[in-house]
């Protein structure tokens, strides 16, 4: 009989740590996604997330980070600010430039405006949205002309960034916002 018990605990606690491991990894692997920034103590959800990469191989890379509650239609990017779906109403936009010539590498991005080295050199955050036929038409935005400063923390882990946020303008106080979740890539066919 003790035998039979000690087997028992023993299977129990092993199904304790497997069910435990188990829990581990699908969070790492496809965490939830949070994303919502706040202004002037009102919360705003983004989960959808795309980065649009270009580079020339010789100078640092540049990336656009576009976080949405509405979505891009195409994963192809034509320079053209007609590709998003009706229901979009806020957004962010962070134009970076990396430290790296092929990626957008972790670190801390500071918002420059005047700068040709690796920063945070334009964002813009919207609310009321406004699209007509897949275009922006409308829009409330804090972009350069109120912000002061601020940055941008890129971290990476494996395809899961997280992406938090924090800047001081002139009429709206302290902005900050984070996402964490995947970015989907979208092809620049600009040029």
């Amino acid at each position: 009989m003790k035998k039979l018990n000690l087997l028992l605990t023993l299977f129990i606690g092993l199904s304790i740590l497997s069910c435990s491991s188990d829990d581990d990894n699908t969070t790492e692997e496809n965490p939830e996604i949070n994303s919502k920034f706040t202004i002037s103590g009102t919360e705003y959800t983004t989960p959808n997330g795309y980065i649009i990469s270009y580079f020339d191989g010789v100078n640092n890379s540049s990336h656009a980070i576009y976080l949405l509650n509405g979505t891009i239609i195409n994963n192809e990017w034509y320079g053209e600010a007609c590709d998003y779906t009706s229901n979009l109403t806020q957004g962010v936009i962070f134009n970076i430039g990396s430290t790296s010539i092929t990626e957008l590498e972790s670190g801390t991005y500071n918002y420059e405006l005047m700068s040709s080295e690796p920063s945070l050199n334009e964002t813009s955050i919207s609310t009321n949205i406004v699209v007509t036929d897949n275009c922006v038409v409308s829009a409330d935005s804090i972009d350069e002309n109120q912000m002061t400063s601020g940055n941008l923390i890129v971290e990476k882990s494996g395809n899961i960034y997280t992406l938090t946020f924090t800047f001081q303008t002139n009429d709206f106080g302290t902005v900050s916002g984070q996402y964490i979740g995947e970015l989907e890539l979208v092809q620049d066919l600009s040029d």
